[in-house]
């Protein structure tokens, strides 16, 4: 029984020597004394970043020009869908006197027509699915100073979330700005 239990301590020690120089072994394989630090990557949670912009062209147009930067894999129904989506971009200027839009709404790049059996498709859409830009022509149609209130609506997927986006353009001295309004 004393040769068991001699030979039980002999393997016991020989395996806690291995493992401790086991442990030494990957300490030093992971020197950190000359490591470099690497920003990781961001961590974007919102699906989308929209940015507002007034142009002024050289024969004195305006536009409203909107940028959608999607992220996540988002989407959503273009305003050149020929079916009517609840959920489709809409752009709304309200009744103003001393302002409206102009003619259609120019995206680029092109949404591209595709057929989805999702139930609540089940037919032919225009998903945007990369970044695209709307410009919209505005007819100024006042010469004093003004501020007229829009919005922007659209329903962004996967999400599936209605957005409903405000959004302000002011005509100060002829010079048009555009401002998210106070509430």
């Amino acid at each position: 029984m004393n040769t068991f239990k001699t030979l039980f301590l002999i393997i016991v020690s020989i395996s806690l020597t291995s493992y401790s120089q086991q442990s030494n072994q990957i300490a030093e394989a992971f020197n950190l004394e000359n490591a470099i630090m690497v920003d990781a990557p961001k961590l974007i949670d919102e699906p989308y970043n929209i940015m507002f912009n007034i142009e002024t062209s050289e024969n004195n147009t305006h536009y409203l020009v909107i940028s959608m930067e999607l992220n996540n894999n988002s989407y959503f129904v273009s305003p050149n869908a020929k079916r009517a989506f609840k959920g489709k971009f809409y752009m709304d200027l309200g009744s103003y006197k001393d302002s409206d839009f102009d003619g259609t709404i120019i995206e680029n790049p092109l949404s591209v027509e595709e057929v989805d059996m999702h139930p609540f498709i089940n037919g032919t859409v225009n998903w945007v699915r990369e970044n695209t830009t709307y410009k919209q022509a505005l007819k100024v149609k006042s010469t004093d100073n003004f501020e007229v209130f829009g919005r922007i609506q659209f329903t962004i997927e996967p999400r599936c979330t209605l957005e409903d986006i405000p959004f302000a353009i002011t005509c100060k001295d002829g010079v048009l700005k555009i401002s998210s309004p106070k509430c």
